[in-house]
């Protein structure tokens, strides 16, 4: 199940990933961030990193819930900003960076980001005023 909330400050992409027997672990968290993200865009990162903070392990959970917001989008990447958590969100389990590269099927090569990649991602874009 996915969904797009839009608010002011905190827009964001929510998907609920089916837990796998392993998913407590840094690479599986990673890949349950993957699944949203192929959720939300229908194709598979490529490329990039991915950064992940464990805060609490999965325990005994069937769902997770995985919040995205886009942190960066140049024409080449985009950083996704996540929070890995309990299905009804009030337990993080993880959260992170996820940077994605646009690659070109054909030539294996970084390419710029089509216009309905940005106008979809620019949704996301969280645009956080500085507090100081």
């Amino acid at each position: 199940m996915a969904s797009r909330v839009t608010l002011d400050l905190n827009p964001k992409f929510t998907f609920l990933s089916p837990v796998s027997s392993t998913a407590s672990g840094k690479l599986q968290l990673a890949e349950q961030v993957d699944h949203a993200i192929i959720a939300l865009d229908r194709r598979a990162p490529i490329g990039g990193d991915c950064r992940v903070e464990l805060l609490e392990p999965v325990m005994d959970a069937e769902l997770l819930r995985i919040e995205l917001w886009v942190s960066d989008l140049d024409d080449y990447t985009c950083t996704y900003g996540f929070v890995v958590s309990s299905e009804d969100g009030r337990v993080p389990h993880a959260r992170g960076e996820r940077l994605v590269v646009n690659v070109d099927p054909s030539t294996h090569r970084a390419a710029k980001w089509n216009s309905a990649f940005r106008d979809s991602h620019s949704e996301l874009l969280k645009d956080l005023p500085s507090l100081a």
